[in-house]
């Protein structure tokens, strides 16, 4: 989709179409729905908050706050394009055809691909943002040629003009935890496997660890982790079984 489209036309077009139900829902979050539009320019996608009221509230801070991040990050490669905000609650973003990286999880370059978003995530930086939620696969994009793109700035982090104070603090941690995201995306559980290079990256912080015991033992709690495990087993029964009535 062109980025030099008429966009007051566009946001025309979506006002008469939001609220109609006329479109394909891509996401149901806690503060927005996702929603995917067939419109004359193009396919775009349109991210709104609940009608809920505090839902709404925070919806709509998240929204315009994403809105502000988008603005800053135009034109950097593996970033969708933003077609600005509908009435100060309704972000139009262009429409990325692929499968997230959880979805397709098998890449034919994942060298490249990975070199690709690291690129994206420095750009990010020198930039001034700092996306925070990188390791969840949702939030990348396989577009065509294993190109990635990174989506869902709602929690992103700014970088502020002084170099002090909580929010500097917060952009250079979430900062930390994009490359670390990064680490443990392209390596996994391969510790061993990390480069001398990108190994400079990596530095794991307290949080994370403290976030770590926390959703263990929350999983522990909810018996999630033990269903895993059986799904696994089940699974892997169910493959050598298979295998065996092959023979």
């Amino acid at each position: 989709m062109s980025s030099k489209i008429d966009v007051r036309e566009l946001h025309e077009w979506l006002r008469n179409e939001i609220g109609r139900n006329q479109s394909s829902t891509l996401a149901h979050g806690y503060q927005a729905n996702v929603r995917l539009y067939r419109t004359p320019f193009g396919t775009v996608v349109v991210k709104s908050p609940h009608r809920a009221s505090l839902k709404g509230l925070i919806g709509r801070a998240t929204i315009k706050h994403e809105h502000e991040v988008y603005n800053r990050l135009q034109g950097i490669g593996g970033i969708p394009h933003c077609f600005g905000l509908i009435d100060g609650e309704h972000l139009v973003l262009e429409y990325i055809e692929g499968a997230s990286l959880r979805r397709q999880p098998r890449l034919e370059d994942p060298n490249g691909f990975y070199a690709r978003l690291l690129s994206t995530l420095q750009q990010m930086h020198r930039a001034g943002v700092a996306h925070g939620d990188l390791k969840r696969k949702d939030n990348l994009i396989v577009g065509a040629g294993e190109q990635p793109y990174i989506v869902d700035f709602g929690i992103a982090a700014v970088r502020p003009e002084s170099r002090w104070g909580l929010r500097a603090i917060r952009f250079r941690l979430t900062e930390q935890l994009d490359n670390n995201a990064w680490i443990k995306l392209k390596y996994g559980r391969r510790a061993e496997a990390i480069s001398p290079e990108d190994l400079e990256l990596y530095r794991p912080l307290w949080i994370e660890r403290i976030a770590r015991w926390l959703r263990i033992g929350w999983q522990n709690a909810t018996l999630r982790r033990p269903r895993q495990r059986w799904r696994k087993r089940r699974e892997a029964a169910r493959a050598a079984e298979g295998k065996e009535s092959e023979r």
